[in-house]
């Protein structure tokens, strides 16, 4: 199933949609298709209080804090170099959080392999891949050579009944004509309200960095899940929610 919106609210306000009206609590692939450049929907931060209520209830991280094991957007004014010291100075306070014990996505992403001693900072690289490296490097803008990994088989093959990370396994960063990008990202497995918002919110806002810092403009995001689950919550309280927003979709 293919679901397309003029921004992350629609797009995710109609996934939750089909789920609650559904037979099924889980779609399996689902393809989350949302433009990043229109203006927001004037339910959205409504929209985005109520949900960040409701996960509070379930014990669940808000749109916020999900977003950001993505993308630390409070740390990214300036240049890419900043936002990478910046957060390899307070990774050390952030490994110590227990939802953490598994890994991080930004820190794989800045710091792949890191128990190896020589650790790949894979977003760096694909900048300058693409870039180029003045006296050095001359660009490269191979489709293939602008991904980035999350999962690490080294360490995330276990036979663990549940474990919980890495869900999100891979990002790529697709050059399109007249200067645009669009970044497509896999999820092995994803939750659509306990964390579903929150990964779209940390996914644009990764996208953003990477087009600035590749001299482009994001556009789209698609975020592919091959199993898409409703989440902690049953259908009931799903139902209630899209009760209150159905009719702006």
């Amino acid at each position: 199933m293919i679901v397309h919106g003029n921004s992350i609210t629609e797009c995710w306000l109609k996934i939750l949609i089909v789920v609650a009206d559904g037979t099924s609590s889980e779609i399996s692939p689902l393809i989350a298709n949302f433009s990043t450049n229109n203006p927001v929907p004037d339910y959205q931060e409504e929209l985005e209080h109520d949900l960040n209520e409701l996960l509070k209830s379930i014990n669940q991280n808000s749109i916020e804090t999900t977003a950001s094991t993505i993308f630390p957007k409070s740390l990214s004014h300036g240049d890419q170099t900043s936002v990478f010291k910046r957060f390899d100075k307070i990774w050390k306070y952030v490994k110590k959080n227990g939802q953490n014990k598994y890994g991080h996505y930004f820190r794989r992403l800045i710091a792949f392999n890191e128990a190896s001693g020589k650790p790949i900072n894979q977003l760096k690289h694909i900048i300058e891949t693409y870039n180029g490296i003045e006296g050095l490097r001359n660009p490269v803008h191979r489709r293939s050579a602008l991904i980035a990994l999350t999962f690490d088989p080294s360490i995330d093959h276990t036979s663990q009944a549940l474990r919980g990370f890495p869900c999100l396994q891979q990002v790529c960063f697709i050059p399109k004509k007249k200067g645009k990008m669009k970044l497509n990202a896999i999820y092995a497995m994803q939750y659509l309200v306990d964390r579903g918002y929150g990964n779209y919110v940390g996914l644009q806002n990764l996208g953003h960095f990477m087009a600035s810092e590749m001299g482009l403009e994001l556009d789209e995001v698609n975020c592919i899940a091959s199993i898409l689950e409703l989440g902690n919550v049953n259908k009931s309280i799903a139902k209630e929610f899209v009760k209150k927003y159905r009719k702006y979709v």
